[in-house]
């Protein structure tokens, strides 16, 4: 009975905060996206532009399937990971 009443509560106070702007995460959504084209079309450049220079090498090193360089050795974890799933998924469309 008290979670359901500290749940509604926060339900509330959600609505409060939110108000009438019912496209909240969608305006936060379109922030991020418009601050990521910004940095892209500066070449991750500036500051806040350094969340993403990681992800971008990640996805580099998966895509290459690259663990023994330098710029890919503290990803080895994650590219490793990556090439094992990719292996059971195709032996399980392989079996079905």
């Amino acid at each position: 009975m008290i979670m359901v009443a500290a749940s509604l509560s926060l339900i509330g106070l959600l609505q409060i905060t939110i108000g009438e702007d019912v496209l909240y995460g969608d305006t936060i959504q379109r922030q991020q996206v418009a601050v990521f084209e910004d940095c892209k079309t500066n070449g991750f450049q500036e500051p806040q532009c350094a969340k993403w220079i990681d992800q971008i090498q990640v996805q580099e090193c998966i895509d290459t399937m690259d663990v023994d360089s330098s710029e890919c050795w503290k990803y080895r974890t994650w590219v490793i990971a990556h090439a094992e799933q990719e292996l059971l998924l195709s032996e399980k469309e392989n079996q079905e």
